[in-house]
């Protein structure tokens, strides 16, 4: 988790002065890049400026500035009431150079995280941290070479191959303290905040150093946790006193010292034991510290830096990590309806079987209940930057160079331009994918920015998730107190104080359901399929190896080691392919020469880290971009293709390093060999690598399919049962069921398509606004499904499991076959030449059916099966000899994507109520059923627009325009605001046939809610004595323009079309 602030931190004027970088001699981006950004002064007109308010000093008549004014217990409880008081900035003065500079909004948060102006340096804190954490990556300066060869060698190790294989031991003493929880029963009280920091110190100690606290077996926490407890808290307390002050607690200082003392002697042991006794095989992180050696330095971390770094991650990590999981529990005890919703997530991901990390990414409720209680109560009160130049924040705020300023996360995490005047509330929808990629930049930020982020920040969130989900899985769980209110104890950090909860073991739940090795689990059979694959795998090895390879180079950025995975299992697979990985480097030693190869291809591997490049590859970005405004040119021959990695939490600057890398070589004169790939590390990184490196050898090789054909197809257990479970969609999301209450004809077929209204009653808690979609999850027709069934000798109550996939959609908890069929995949998709080439390499060679697939291959045929809409299915049932396994054709389909529907209502209008439950209504051509549905919203939907405006839909396009009215109407029958007169440009075919809502429409007009200005294209039946002209919306707008829209007072408008599917501003 986020490593903590102090409450008071004077400053080194000095730092900002000094960045030189001993641990990089060759990089110059830190003092170089300081000092253009520290010579670039601003032009700052002092009139214009505001003075930065300060609260008036109430002890000691100021001589000892505000410390002596902050709260004792809990320090930051005063930056939150002075912000109260203040907002949106205060400043204070704490014994620093210059005053020290809270802000709470995410506008002046935003503006401190560029890096043009603002920097970390360490600081106070730090400083009086020394003792504890020596040249540890928190309190060593990040100009030290300790601590450049700690972090290049560390954060690969917590990247997202590693957490997997910290996977097991976190979940095994998630297990431990689950049994506890069981074994002590109903009646026990639960001390949160004990319990949690116990889970969080064993899980560190066994993840990262291999060590067993066994804080589970034993009464009182174990010695180095108090040890470290009490000598950061007594560090907390020294950077918060002054120097002088700090000398009547010589006592307090000696039991310091004292707990440094045994904590160094457990450390010495630790390594000692793994010194004298080995283990190569350890997934933990000690053997990185202790046997990696740093690229750049070639050197080891040394065992005295070792030392530093276990209570250093200890200290970063646990206490942290435990406060969140209380504030977890406190917001979902405190919302039984968010609680039952995690749960029954769990249920549908989980059920009763034992956790898995494959699991850990579908729990996608329970992530955002974890974001949201980092937003509403950070474990950690204040981040800190430092201006490296004389600047204005907020466009009105002088600030000088050096001077500190501190976002606080309570206040800035609650802004309500950002997250609403709900803001205070616990409402994980907001951090759903689709409401938290809406967000604007810096507006959550709970892990920190910067080169000193927070290392572990994957490594607590995955510890977090698999908590959780065990325990929802096995409880129900509640407040002991009902009453209890949040109360707050801390010095730098914050945790709960008497924060009780008690565990119910669920009815349907026994003692070791979900405990690794306890409970049952499906075996996964088809080992014959198995071993002919690996055969089949094996020989085209073998033959791969006796060609000659061709070269590539392979150059790669990135802090967390995910690139170089991707590396080496390029290096596995290219020669099957033909190719042989000559040259593999990290980005910028790949140009210590000033140029790229010519005589090879390039693939390049690099990511975005909030839009800036990796540590490792900052100077070859800053290399093409300058030779890119210079006009320069890469030598001729320069050949490159990029896959980019990035993750979409971080959604303004999502795969922006890639895409500047692509485009900027390509303007630098090199051939793109094909277009850039990317993947979402949040999601799935393996199998969009996989697609766009074997796509890359093909188009290098200049094969027409696949060397490596075999990859295709997963290992499927199929058992009698009766099971049924809700489908899901959009990679994963879990659909909800909508009850039709009304379906209605709006326009027969006599004039083009019929058209109808349907109104659908949603699931409680469900939120829309005009604008949004509605996502319907459509199903294939039990004919193709049944074609399916029979074709693979499967039966009606058969389900499906899979052990495991890279595929989403594919399940790996036992499902329906033909539930599957019906609702999971597309099983009418014209089939691909790949997925051709795929059911030829399971045909036997020289057989019938061999040939008869490679013959389809041809261009000629293929192109008549294209004509003919011909599907994976339709081929089997014409080549019928084919023995393909189900997971092998189930491998080869694609999700079955779900539609998305302009929603035509406000849930303003009373009348879109059923039984109190929300309704949104449709409007469509023609509509066959909608059995489940849940709402999303669209990016860039509208609010109900107060300016002038006006709307042009055509055809079942009314569909959001109708919402917008409608919601006009509501707010104007209310009489909460004044509304702007609004225009609808509507264009149908004939008044008396598709003049869609017509009375509806009427009502409002003489409500004065809107003015309907209709367009007949037809407005008279073909034979008629009298033709009337047709008049289209475009023609009416424009009249309407000159005569009207024009006069609007203040020209003020607004114009919404509808037009195929989208609505626009």
């Amino acid at each position: 988790m986020t490593t903590s602030e102090p409450m008071a931190c004077p400053v080194d004027p000095t730092a900002a002065e000094a960045m030189e970088c001993p641990a990089n001699p060759g990089k110059e981006f830190d003092e170089k890049d300081l000092q253009e950004k520290q010579e670039m002064q601003e032009d700052i007109d002092h009139s214009k400026l505001l003075p930065i308010p300060a609260p008036p000093h109430h002890s000691y008549f100021g001589l000892l500035g505000h410390s002596p004014d902050l709260d004792s217990t809990l320090p930051v409880k005063s930056y939150w009431k002075f912000m109260d008081e203040y907002a949106p900035i205060y400043q204070l003065d704490l014994a620093m150079e210059h005053p020290r500079v809270f802000v709470g909004s995410r506008e002046l948060v935003n503006e401190m995280a560029d890096d043009s102006t603002y920097i970390k340096f360490t600081h106070r804190l730090h400083q009086e941290m020394r003792p504890v954490f020596g040249d540890g990556l928190f309190s060593a300066e990040s100009t030290d070479k300790a601590w450049w060869k700690a972090h290049r060698l560390l954060v690969p190790a917590f990247g997202p191959i590693g957490l997997s294989k910290m996977f097991d031991d976190m979940q095994d003493l998630s297990a431990q303290l689950v049994l506890k929880w069981d074994r002590f029963g109903p009646e026990h009280e639960i001390e949160c905040i004990e319990d949690m920091a116990r889970l969080t110190f064993d899980t560190i100690g066994l993840c990262a150093f291999g060590y067993r606290f066994n804080e589970f077996y034993s009464k009182e926490p174990h010695p180095f946790m108090k040890q470290l407890k009490e000598s950061i808290v007594e560090s907390g307390k020294r950077a918060n006193r002054p120097d002088i002050v700090n000398l009547a607690y010589y006592r307090d200082e000696q039991h310091r010292q004292d707990n440094i003392k045994n904590m160094r002697e457990l450390c010495m042991k630790i390594i000692k034991d793994r010194d004298e006794h080995p283990k190569p095989d350890a997934k933990d992180l000690l053997n990185v510290m202790l046997n990696g050696v740093d690229k750049e330095t070639g050197e080891k971390l040394g065992v005295d830096n070792v030392i530093y770094q276990i209570p250093t991650l200890l200290g970063g990590g646990y206490e942290t990590t435990g406060a969140t999981l209380c504030f977890i529990y406190y917001f979902l005890c405190n919302n039984p309806d968010k609680l039952a919703k995690a749960q029954q997530e769990v249920d549908e991901i989980v059920g009763d079987k034992v956790l898995t990390y494959d699991m850990l990414r579908n729990l996608k409720y329970l992530d955002a209940c974890m974001k949201e209680a980092l937003r509403l109560q950070h474990p950690v009160s204040l981040l800190t930057r430092f201006a490296i130049k004389d600047t204005v924040l907020g466009g009105k705020y002088f600030i000088k160079k050096g001077q500190m300023v501190s976002g606080i996360w309570r206040h800035f995490h609650r802004d309500p331009k950002v997250w609403g005047e709900d803001a205070d509330e616990f409402r994980p929808e907001r951090m759903l994918d689709v409401n938290f990629k809406e967000l604007p930049p810096n507006s959550w930020k709970p892990f920190g920015d910067g080169l000193r982020a927070c290392i572990g920040r994957g490594f607590a969130e995955q510890e977090i998730l698999i908590h959780i989900a065990m325990a929802l899985q096995k409880f129900d769980v509640k407040k002991v107190d009902p009453n209890y209110e949040m109360q707050l104890t801390g010095q730098m950090g914050v945790k709960p104080v008497n924060f009780k909860i008690r565990v119910v073991r669920r009815k349907d739940r026994t003692l070791n359901v979900g405990i690794p090795g306890g409970g049952t689990t499906q075996e996964l059979k088809n080992t014959q399929q198995a071993k002919q694959q690996a055969q089949r795998q094996q020989q085209n090895g073998a033959s791969a190896a006796q060609e000659a390879k061709k070269p590539v180079s392979v150059f790669f950025g990135g802090n967390m080691g995910t690139s170089e995975s991707l590396v080496q299992d390029f290096e596995r697979s290219a020669p099957t392919f033909g190719f042989e990985l000559v040259d593999n480097q990290d980005l910028d030693a790949a140009i210590k020469d000033k140029t790229l190869p010519t005589d090879r291809p390039i693939v390049i591997i690099i990511p975005s880290y909030e839009g800036r490049p990796p540590d490792n590859a900052k100077k070859f970005v800053a290399w093409i971009e300058q030779m890119a405004a210079k006009g320069d040119k890469l030598p001729p021959g320069t050949k490159f293709a990029v896959f980019g990695v990035g993750n979409s939490d971080w959604t303004h600057t999502f795969h922006k390093v890639p895409k500047l890398v692509d485009l900027t070589l390509e303007q630098l004169g090199a051939e793109r060999i094909m277009e850039a790939g990317f993947a979402n590390v949040k999601r799935d990184l393996i199998g969009p690598w996989e697609a766009w490196s074997e796509k890359l050898c093909m188009t290098l090789s200049g094969a027409t399919s696949p060397t490596n054909l075999d990859r295709a197809g997963v290992d499927v257990h199929i058992e009698k049962n009766n099971l049924t479970t809700l489908p899901q969609a959009l990679g994963g999301e879990q659909m909800a069921v909508g009850v039709v209450v009304g379906n209605r004809e709006l326009a027969d077929t006599s004039i083009g398509a019929a058209k109808r209204h349907i109104e659908i009653r949603l699931p409680l808690g469900s939120e829309y606004k005009p604008g949004d979609y509605l996502i319907i999850q459509g199903r294939n027709p039990d004919e193709t499904v049944f074609r399916v069934m029979q074709r693979f000798n499967l039966g009606g109550e058969d389900v499906m499991s899979v052990q495991s996939s890279k595929k989403d959609f594919i399940p790996t908890q036992p499902m329906a076959v033909e539930h599957f069929l019906r609702s999971g995949v597309e099983l009418a998709q014209p089939i691909t030449k790949r997925q051709l080439a795929v059911l030829a390499s399971w045909a036997e060679e020289g057989s019938v059916e061999r040939t008869q697939l490679e013959k389809m291959h041809d261009d000629d045929e293929y192109q008549q099966l294209l004509d003919r809409r011909y599907s994976v299915i339709d081929i089997l049932e014409e080549v019928p000899g084919l023995t393909l396994p189900f997971g092998v054709y189930i491998d080869l389909l694609l999700p079955l994507s779900p539609r998305l529907y302009s929603i035509s209502s406000s849930p303003l209008d009373p009348t879109n109520k059923s039984k109190g439950y929300p309704v949104a209504s449709l409007t469509y051509d023609i509509v066959s059923h909608a059995s489940s549905a849940r709402p999303k919203c669209p990016s860039g939907s509208h609010r109900t627009p107060k300016p002038p405006s006006s709307c042009s839909p055509p055809g079942t396009g009314i569909a959001p325009m109708r919402a917008f009215i409608q919601e006009r109407a509501a707010i104007q029958r209310a009489g909460e605001r004044k509304l702007g007169p609004a225009l609808l440009f509507f264009g149908c075919r004939h008044p008396d046939k598709d003049y869609m809502y017509r009375a509806e429409l009427a009502a409002w007009e003489a409500e004065g809610v809107v003015e309907v200005i209709p367009c007949f294209s037809k407005p008279t039946e073909e034979g008629q004595q009298q033709q009337q002209p047709g008049r289209h919306v475009p023609d009416a707008l424009w009249d309407a323009s000159r005569a009207r829209l024009g006069s609007v007072p203040g020209g003020r408008q607004r114009v919404y079309v509808r037009e195929r599917g989208e609505a626009g501003e």
